[in-house]
């Protein structure tokens, strides 16, 4: 594994991968998951690892898959991801979540985009490499909301989202099958209704940072 320091020192790529470099970067994608969720107060078990390791093939294959990674350059390790798809009425969220929500909020899922996973491994946190992924990945999407489900935590992800003009549609929501609470939560942009702010620079050079999309 890298070290935390030669982490904080080195240059990081912003990339968007097609669907097959997705799959072929799985054990790259699983091991930064892990390692991202691992501690308190996510406390992913294997079995969690596993099953993202066993979806990933299906989630690529979706409609509007989008992934974005950020890599080290000097090593090309991939130190986070991020990727989503489109929110279609085959998914269980149209199944187990819209019940759940008021009709105003149950709007949020129609042609919606669903950010799915967004992770940094633990040295390469604190750099803003996460709201880097964040932005890149909705920047160029299509739809003009999105949706995601968070842990039901003051995490370092929830402070993220509402930074980012997320709002929260059901603050404890319980997927079938998990013990834990997620919030749900929303994102608007396009016209009046725009919310989202992603990061101002242009594309090319970003500090450490150097983005190919």
């Amino acid at each position: 594994m890298t070290r935390p320091d030669a982490v904080r020192s080195a240059q990081i790529a912003i990339h968007s991968p097609t669907g097959q470099q997705a799959k072929a970067l799985a054990a790259q994608l699983v091991t930064v998951y892990r390692d991202a969720f691992r501690a308190p107060p996510y406390s992913k078990r294997k079995a969690e690892v596993l099953d993202l390791a066993r979806s990933l093939p299906q989630h690529v294959a979706r409609e509007g898959f989008h992934i974005v990674t950020a890599v080290e350059v000097q090593t090309d390790q991939v130190v986070g991801f991020a990727y989503g798809y489109a929110n279609t009425p085959d998914q269980v969220w149209h199944e187990a979540v819209a019940p759940a929500m008021s009709p105003p909020a149950a709007e949020w899922l129609a042609h919606s985009f669903r950010l799915v996973q967004l992770a940094v491994a633990p040295p390469a946190q604190g750099q803003g490499i996460g709201g880097c992924l964040h932005d890149h990945l909705l920047r160029s999407q299509s739809y003009q909301k999105a949706v995601l489900s968070t842990l039901a935590a003051e995490t370092t992800a929830y402070r993220l989202y509402r930074s980012r003009g997320w709002v929260v549609l059901l603050d404890s929501f319980f997927f079938p099958g998990v013990a834990r609470a997620y919030r749900i939560m929303g994102l608007k942009w396009g016209g009046k209704e725009k919310t989202i702010r992603p990061d101002p620079t242009p594309r090319g050079k970003m500090g450490r940072f150097s983005v190919s999309i």
